[in-house]
């Protein structure tokens, strides 16, 4: 991965700064309210608070992207931003003056909503600012900061609950949220080259790109939302494959977090335990993400798909490991299994899809992952309580090792039939011939 080549563009830094702050601040939120939702309500309104900060995105994903493309990527972005730290002042003020759980509550919904805008206009906003060929390692980079901030912010978290208070942590996370939208403010999308073209050329094609986008009479008209992913879904099978073994790869993923408190109990590992595998985790999506970018460059998706087969791999290993050590070997295996292919997904989805579907299809990807946490969490505790720790991670390690593998027969009978992609096409766009 070429990672300075990525840091050297001044609107890949601000980018790379503005996603890690708002997804710390995600981070930020969770440990705090969990604590002042728990205070003020008790595990039930703990397991409401859970639910919803999981359910409400997964849900209204594709429709959050597509509602979204009306609005300019970056204008979307600072809203949204600006309004969750409006949201916040309000728990802030909610939680100091004793208000009833409900209103954190809704106060956390509100923030669920607004993420599932945030995340679809952020990817959209990517493609205008990184150009093709940047965008691998620009994928790299910006997986390997997320990866960094899973492991980092929720230590700052905790950190800051214990020295400050959770209203303390709260007002932070306000503040984190209005520095990113004044990052997001700054960014330029990427010159295009008919800029240095003369004045007079430049109007011409506006002129002539104007008339292209208005509807004749047998012009393609903008569609529903559902309508919009069934037909990308099923023209595209690259994006198809790509969307099926993420969610895949989201599944096992949740299932390991929730392995790892009753791995931790039978390896009498100490109270350490889960944060150790955690972190190890953690390091594994790091060392995976990074390694992902040269990956992403050659388009190597079966390379991808054979990595998730091992993630399930190392899930069913993890959950049958006989000492800590080894389960922290295995912690590690299942992040970087999980994450190498996360650039090339994202290069996919840039190089497949047209810039007017991408609203609803990011955000059907965006609930994919977000839904693929909580069903592989739910999978696996209830197979833990039926069969126990080793068998149920082996069982569903198996079983979505096994929905990875057949995730690209359609990408591969479309390369029979079809061909490699055309030389001509950019880089990016090229990631659709497996190798």
């Amino acid at each position: 991965m070429k990672f300075e080549t990525v840091v050297q563009l001044p609107g890949a830094r601000r980018l790379l700064a503005a996603d890690a702050i708002s997804k710390a601040g995600d981070w930020v939120l969770f440990v705090a309210m969990s604590a002042l939702v728990f205070d003020a309500g008790g595990v039930g309104a703990l397991a409401l608070f859970s639910l919803a900060r999981i359910l409400v995105p997964a849900v209204l994903g594709p429709w959050a992207g597509g509602w979204g493309m009306a609005l300019v990527p970056r204008t979307l972005m600072i809203r949204v931003d600006v309004a969750r730290a409006a949201l916040l002042v309000l728990a802030v003020a909610a939680a100091g003056t004793h208000r009833p759980v409900w209103m954190l509550e809704a106060l956390v919904v509100g923030c669920a909503v607004l993420t599932a805008f945030h995340a679809p206009a952020e990817r959209r906003f990517q493609r205008d600012v990184i150009e093709a060929d940047r965008r691998p390692d620009f994928n790299a980079v910006i997986g390997a900061t997320a990866t960094t901030v899973m492991v980092v912010a929720p230590a700052l978290g905790a950190l800051m609950a214990t020295t400050i208070g959770n209203l303390g942590a709260l007002a932070v996370d306000a503040a984190s949220f209005v520095v990113s939208a004044f990052i997001v403010s700054g960014i330029r999308p990427a010159a295009p080259a008919a800029a240095h073209e003369p004045l007079q050329k430049q109007k011409q094609k506006q002129k002539q790109k104007q008339k292209q986008k208005q509807p004749g009479p047998t012009a393609e008209r903008r569609t529903g939302t559902i309508t919009t992913v069934v037909r990308v879904l099923k023209n595209q099978p690259v994006v198809a494959a790509c969307l099926i073994t993420q969610a895949t790869a989201c599944t096992i993923a949740g299932g390991s977090m929730v392995l790892l408190p009753p791995l931790g109990s039978r390896l009498h590992a100490g109270n350490g335990a889960i944060g150790w595998l955690t972190t190890a985790i953690g390091v594994g999506s790091v060392l995976g993400v990074l390694a992902g970018g040269s990956i992403a460059r050659q388009g190597r998706l079966l390379l991808c798909v054979g990595s998730i087969v091992t993630m399930g791999i190392a899930l069913g290993a993890l959950g049958s490991s006989p000492n800590l050590l080894l389960a922290l070997g295995c912690a590690v295996l299942v992040g970087a299994a999980a994450n190498l292919p996360e650039p090339t997904y994202w290069t996919s989805y840039a190089g497949q899809i047209k810039e007017s579907d991408s609203g609803p299809v990011y955000g059907l990807v965006e609930s994919a992952i977000t839904g693929g946490f909580a069903l592989g969490g739910t999978l696996l505790g209830a197979a833990t309580a039926a069969v126990g720790t080793s068998r149920a991670a082996w069982t569903v390690g198996i079983a979505a090792g096994l929905v990875a593998a057949t995730a690209f027969a359609p990408a591969l009978r479309s390369r029979r039939t079809n061909g490699t992609a055309a030389p001509s096409a950019p880089a990016a766009e090229r990631v659709q011939a497996p190798a």
